[in-house]
């Protein structure tokens, strides 16, 4: 990311105007899938970006920690967070890093939109177990891999609906949800919950379905 994109994350018509779109079913999904209260939990909410999902938890008076291995869109958090006075620890850390400074436990970790980014999944996984309490909740968000994602994930999202920007996404990277399962299994993290997320052009919302041919959460519990 360029720092001309320092302004991009909370421009609702910008490179991250898709991710205003879901953000209110993520919200719903996440509060309805975390059987607790948000007040006073710890929250992690890995590759954070501009800060979309953790300033809306910090609302709900959650103890949140969002960590970016971008500075420009840590900066653009930081900033945004500070115009509504809103108190999140914002970290310019890779997980790896994080990781290794950290000692603090986790109730809730969140890795939305992030794992089909990484070189090595099962070692994220492996690290964002370490992280999580005894009886935590984790709450994953992907892209499937199959002929379907890749037309409309990736050559409609990027190409033809302009949604994200153009390499965004590699297709080879793309998860199959039992991969993911196979690898939160050998973790000892119990599945809870796995819905898909689709957009409906008559309505112009994202919404929930047992569809998990593209995108789709994983709700995890240790």
């Amino acid at each position: 990311m360029e720092k001309n994109e320092l302004n991009q994350w909370w421009n609702i018509k910008g490179n991250y105007k898709i991710l205003h779109k879901i953000n209110p079913l993520r919200l719903e999904f996440i509060l309805n899938n975390f059987d607790k209260s948000i007040k006073k939990k710890n929250v992690l909410d890995i590759g954070c970006g501009g800060g979309l999902i953790s300033e809306l938890l910090a609302k709900k008076n959650g103890n949140v920690t969002g960590i970016d291995e971008n500075i420009y869109n840590i900066k653009q958090a930081r900033e945004h967070a500070k115009i509504g006075s809103i108190k999140i620890n914002y970290k310019n850390q890779s997980l790896d890093t994080f990781y290794k400074k950290n000692k603090k436990k986790y109730d809730l970790i969140l890795c939305l939109e992030v794992l089909e980014h990484v070189n090595d999944v099962k070692k994220t996984l492996d690290k964002i177990s370490e992280l999580m309490k005894p009886g935590a909740t984790l709450i994953l968000s992907t892209i499937n891999r199959n002929l379907k994602s890749l037309i409309f994930a990736k050559i409609f999202g990027e190409y033809v609906l302009n949604w994200i920007p153009v390499g965004t996404h590699q297709f080879e990277k793309f998860l199959k949800p039992e991969e993911i399962v196979e690898f939160l299994k050998l973790k000892k993290i119990e599945i809870k919950n796995i819905k898909g997320m689709e957009f409906n052009p008559i309505s112009n919302n994202w919404l929930l379905t047992d569809n998990t041919n593209i995108n789709y959460f994983i709700v995890g519990k240790k």
